[in-house]
C-alpha cells in the first residue's frame, strides 16, 4: 500500500491516527521485497517463453495424433480438475483449451470451414457447461464472445455466399444477417430468466450488461454508419434488416420486462424498447449527415437520462462524453473551412475545449453518487 495515499486518507480524517499506525506496522511486517518478486517474475516468464520456443521449433517433427492427444489429455484433466474444485479459472481455461481444439484439429488434418462451425459446435459442447458452472465475469465475457464471434462469423459467411449467387432473396438474405448480428442481445432475457432461480447471480449480472453494451454498441453503429448511406440500391433490404433488429430488440424488452419486475428490470426493458427504434430511425435518416448526428446524440441523451434514473454514474458521464464529442465532429464536418486557416484553429480549438468544459461540469455536477453498473439489480 503506498504511504502517501495512507496519509492522504488520515489527513482528510478518513482514518484515525491509530489506524493509521496500525496499518503501517502490519504492512512493514507482511511486505515483500519488489526485487525477489521481480526476480521471481523474470524466472517464470523465461521458463514459460522456453518451453513454448521449443515446442515451437519442434512443433512439424512432433504427430499431429500425438498433439491432438496431449490437446485432449489436457481437456480431460482440466475437467477432472474441475470436478474437485470448482474454480472459474479451472473452468475458463477448459473452455478455452476446448476452443483451440478444433482449431488444433483443422491443423492436423489439413480442413478449413467458416469460422462460425467450430464455435457453433463449441456452444453445444461448452455453453450449458459454462453456464450451469460459471460464477463470475470471465465465464461471461468468454461465452459472450463466442456467442457473437459465432453470429457475426455466419452473418458475413451469409453475406459472402450471397454475393456469389445473386439469385437468392436478398431482403431474405438481409433479415437472416441482422438476425445473426443481434441475437447476441437475446441474452439479457436468459439472464432476466436465470436471476430470478439462480444462486450465480455474478454471472447473469454480467450477461445481462454485456447483452445492454452489446445493443448499444449496435444502435449507436447504426446512426453512425447511416450517415454515409446515399442513394442505396437495396431499400427494402436494408428495411428487413432494420426491421429484424428492431424485433430481436423489442424480444429482449419484453423478455426482461416479463421475468425481471423490480425497479431497475422495468427500467431495463424501457432501453431495450427504446435502441429497438434506432434501427429503423437509421434507415429513414440514410444518407442525411446532420440528422444522423442528431440521431446519435438523441441516442445517448435518452441513455443519460436512463442512467440518471437508475443511478448508473459511469454510464451517465460516458453519455456525456460521447455527446460532446460527436458534437464536436458535427461543427467539423458543417464548418470544414476552420481548419484551413490560422484563424479557424484558434476557433476550432476554443470550440473543443468550450465543449469539453461544459461536458466537464454536467458530468460532475449531475452525475449520479452511485457507481453501479446497468443493469445491476443489487442494489
Amino acid at each position: 500500500m503506498s504511504l502517501r495515499k495512507l496519509k492522504a486518507w488520515e489527513d482528510a480524517g478518513l482514518l484515525d491516527a491509530a489506524t493509521a499506525t496500525r496499518i503501517r506496522d502490519w504492512e512493514a511486517g507482511h511486505a515483500r521485497p519488489l526485487g525477489l518478486r521481480a526476480v521471481i517474475a523474470v524466472a517464470v516468464l523465461a521458463i514459460g517463453l522456453g518451453l513454448v520456443s521449443v515446442v515451437a521449433a519442434n512443433w512439424d517433427a512432433i504427430p499431429g495424433l500425438v498433439r491432438l492427444a496431449v490437446h485432449f489429455a489436457l481437456i480431460a484433466g482440466c475437467a477432472v480438475a474441475l470436478q474437485r474444485r470448482d474454480h472459474d479459472a479451472l473452468l475458463f481455461v477448459l473452455g478455452m483449451l476446448g476452443l483451440t481444439f478444433f482449431g488444433h484439429l483443422g491443423q492436423v488434418y489439413q480442413t478449413s470451414s467458416p469460422l462460425h462451425v467450430p464455435l457453433g459446435l463449441w456452444l453445444m459442447l461448452f455453453a450449458p457447461l459454462l453456464l450451469a458452472r460459471g460464477r463470475g465475469h470471465l465465464i461471461a465475457l468468454l461465452f459472450f464472445v463466442a456467442l457473437a464471434g459465432f453470429g457475426w462469423s455466419y452473418g458475413l459467411s451469409s453475406l459472402s455466399f450471397a454475393e456469389r449467387s445473386p439469385s437468392g432473396d436478398p431482403t431474405q438474405m438481409a433479415a437472416r444477417v441482422s438476425l445473426a448480428f443481434a441475437m447476441p442481445v437475446l441474452v439479457a432475457g436468459l439472464a432476466a430468466v436465470a436471476l430470478g432461480r439462480s444462486r450465480r447471480a455474478d454471472l447473469w449480472h454480467s450477461l445481462d450488461h454485456l447483452a445492454l453494451a452489446y445493443a448499444t454498441v449496435l444502435a449507436s453503429a447504426a446512426a453512425v454508419v447511416c450517415a454515409f448511406l446515399e442513394g442505396p440500391s437495396n431499400r427494402e433490404g436494408e428495411l428487413a434488416a432494420a426491421v429484424t433488429a428492431a424485433l430481436t430488440l423489442l424480444a429482449a424488452a419484453a423478455l426482461v420486462r416479463m421475468f425481471a419486475r423490480d425497479t431497475l428490470g422495468r427500467l431495463e426493458a424501457q432501453v431495450f424498447a427504446s435502441l429497438a427504434a434506432v434501427p429503423l430511425l437509421a434507415w429513414l435518416l440514410s444518407g442525411h449527415q446532420t440528422m444522423a448526428a442528431l440521431l446519435f446524440m438523441g441516442l445517448w441523451a435518452g441513455l443519460a437520462a436512463a442512467a440518471l434514473r437508475a443511478g448508473w454514474r459511469a454510464t451517465f458521464q460516458q453519455a456525456v462524453a460521447l455527446i460532446a464529442l460527436r458534437l464536436v465532429v458535427l461543427s467539423f464536418e458543417l464548418a470544414s473551412d476552420l481548419l484551413t486557416s490560422g484563424a479557424g484553429l484558434i476557433l476550432a480549438g476554443l470550440l473543443v475545449l468550450a465543449v469539453a468544459w461544459c461536458a466537464l461540469r454536467i458530468a460532475n455536477r449531475f452525475a449520479p453518487a452511485r457507481p453501479e453498473l446497468p443493469g445491476d439489480r443489487r442494489a
